[in-house]
């Protein structure tokens, strides 16, 4: 088969750098994209096995971006991991909102394709685990 390749997409440009180095060490092949545009693009051209997809983006932000590689025949299949910063801020004044929040974002996503979910800041452990997960459950691995 090759190297696995992971396409990482998020406007922010310390995170996909973590991100892609911890993959990298893994032994992905990984690439990146800035927004979602660029992410549509790169799919197409680099034909990841995986996509780490940052929801909050300008323009076209992670709900679209996901929504149209699915209804794309050519990159319906690749696996999305939604990466959130939503609900990652402890504030028990809010908690009710902040979880009926956190809900409605992981249905929405689910939605437009998603299989997993992680918050940011993103522990490396974590990531490789599910990275794992999801790439055993899409038949990629086995």
């Amino acid at each position: 088969m090759g190297k696995i390749k992971i396409l990482c997409v998020d406007d922010d440009r310390p995170t996909v750098t973590i991100i892609s180095g911890v993959l990298k060490k893994e032994g992905y092949e990984v690439d990146i994209a800035l927004d979602g545009h660029a992410a549509l693009i790169k799919a197409r051209e680099f034909k990841p096995h995986l996509i780490i997809l940052d929801i909050m983006m300008p323009g076209m932000d992670g709900f679209q971006v996901s929504r149209h590689l699915h209804e794309d025949a050519e990159t319906a299949k690749i696996g999305v991991i939604m990466l959130t910063a939503k609900g990652g801020v402890d504030d028990p004044e809010n908690e009710s909102w902040r979880m009926a929040n956190k809900v409605q974002d992981r249905l929405r996503g689910f939605d437009s394709g998603a299989v997993e979910f992680l918050t940011k800041p993103v522990k490396a452990k974590e990531l490789v685990q599910r990275v794992k997960a999801v790439l055993w459950a899409t038949g990629v691995v086995a």
